[in-house]
Order: C-alpha cells, then structure tokens, then sequence
C-alpha cells in the first residue's frame, strides 16, 4: 500500500486505483451511519430537549444540521468514486479525506464549545428562569396588588 497522504495518492485517476479498501469501506460506513443518525437527531431531538434543555436543542439542532451536509458530501463524492465518473475531478480522494477533515474540526468545535461556553449559558439560562419565577405579573389595565391581605366589598 502507498502512503496514505502522498499528493500523487490523493490525486490518483480511476484507473490507477481500487475503489474499495480499508479507508474507502470505513469512510462509506462513517458517512452512512453519521448520515441517518444525524437526520434522526435533526427531526427526533425536538420532542424531548426543548423546553427541558433549550440551549442543548438548539445546538444538537444546529451541530447535526452541519454534520449532515458534511456526511452527504461525504456520499456524493465517494457516488463519483464508485460509478467511476471523472466529472471535474469529483472522484479523487482529495475530496473524502477533505470531508473527513471538515468532520474532525465540526467535532472538535463542539467538543470545545460544550467543555467552554455551554456551562455559562446554562447558568445564565438557569438564572433567567428564576428571575422570571420570582418577579410578580402585572394585571392588565389595573394597579398591580402587593399581596397581603384582601379587601372585603
């Protein structure tokens, strides 16, 4: 097997190379696999994070809305891979281990955005709802009641 990462490797045409192998089998597998699951946590995560965890459904919602794109690109090219056609270039590597690439740095985004800013914003969040527990409602068109006792009429 050659080098992995070589230009000439990464660059190669169809006829020069197998379509199948390790890389290529695992690539399609993880491409698959995060392509449905992403769909699924896109549709499904609303029903039970958001009003519970409203910062988390936001971010599932946006992180798997990236991820799929990247997973279905990762399809795309590896289709051009597979049907052997040479439409501008499409085919080659380049293209897969470039996905790959964009997948790991969406990952490690949020990796760091989870271990970062997402604590902060659940304190806040946290404290915004007890502000809003404790501050009284104001009635409409009427002077607002402090409490204590009730007049009798």
């Amino acid at each position: 097997m050659r080098n992995p990462l070589s230009w000439d490797y990464l660059n190669a045409p169809l006829y020069d190379t197998p379509v199948w192998g390790p890389f290529s089998i695992a690539f399609v597998a993880l491409c698959s696999v995060g392509f449905v699951a992403s769909l699924l946590a896109y549709y499904d995560a609303g029903r039970w994070l958001s009003r519970r965890y409203p910062i988390a459904y936001r971010t599932i919602q946006r992180a798997t809305g990236i991820s799929s794109v990247l997973f279905g690109l990762g399809l795309f090219f590896f289709t051009f891979r597979f049907l052997h056609v040479s439409a501008w270039g499409l085919y080659k590597r380049f293209w897969l281990y470039l996905v790959l690439l964009a997948l790991l740095a969406e990952a490690g985004y949020y990796l760091w955005w989870a271990r970062t800013v997402y604590p902060a914003k659940v304190r806040a969040h946290a404290a915004e709802q007890l502000k809003r527990r404790y501050l009284e409602p104001a009635l409409a068109g009427g002077p607002r009641r402090r409490g204590g006792k009730r007049r009798k009429r």
